[in-house]
């Protein structure tokens, strides 16, 4: 079961330049540079930073931290970054459905990511997850992702998420009714209305 490490931030307005240098710069003294990618606020409106990395298991997860937390570079640069945010947070994803297509397969042409997060009511998490794989409609061939955090998070409990080139490649108005049937299909179990980001997308 392939999981993604994540980490946010929310810098200081004036820090934010700062913080993505950082963060390129903390990847690679954790060796992930080339592997998983870097967001940075568009339309998100709370302006968060955050980087990532796919691992395949749980176990490949806590041996890459255990070697990590030794590392006083990485340490050193996290307090870095750190005092330049008023927010800081890990979390792991549990893959559900990878995300698939041409946009997936030439990954690094992507500048962009639009995710959409829903917050399930009490006890239905599960039926939330199930909704949304069976559901939701890719474009021109692509299909998003699905993940749901493996523990609690203010945003919400899934996350629908498809990388794309350009802004061009948004849907209009019109043609953004494709997604009635998914959304029809999670009301019910919905806390409130799925909130919908778009950031950049960076790659070291």
């Amino acid at each position: 079961m392939p999981y993604t490490f994540r980490s946010f931030r929310k810098p200081h307005v004036s820090k934010i330049r700062e913080v993505t240098e950082g963060t390129i710069e903390l990847r690679k003294l954790m060796g992930w540079s080339g592997q998983g990618g870097i967001t940075t606020p568009f339309t998100n409106s709370v302006s968060l930073i955050s980087h990532f990395k796919r691992f395949e298991s749980m176990e490949e997860i806590d041996q890459h931290f255990e070697k990590m937390s030794s590392n006083k570079e990485v340490g050193n640069k996290i307090s870095e970054l750190n005092s330049y945010c008023d927010m800081y947070a890990n979390t792991v994803f549990e893959v559900l459905r990878s995300p698939s297509g041409p946009n997936f397969e030439n990954m690094k042409k992507n500048k962009y990511v639009i995710q959409f997060w829903m917050k399930a009511k009490i006890g239905k998490r599960w039926d939330l997850a199930d909704a949304v794989i069976k559901n939701s409609v890719g474009r021109n061939g692509n299909m998003p992702g699905i993940s749901v955090p493996i523990g609690s998070m203010e945003p919400g409990d899934i996350v629908m998420t498809a990388p794309f080139p350009n802004l061009s490649f948004l849907p209009t108005f019109e043609e953004s009714r494709s997604n009635i049937k998914v959304m029809e299909s999670v009301q019910d179990l919905l806390i409130e209305p799925p909130k919908r980001h778009i950031t950049r997308l960076l790659f070291d």
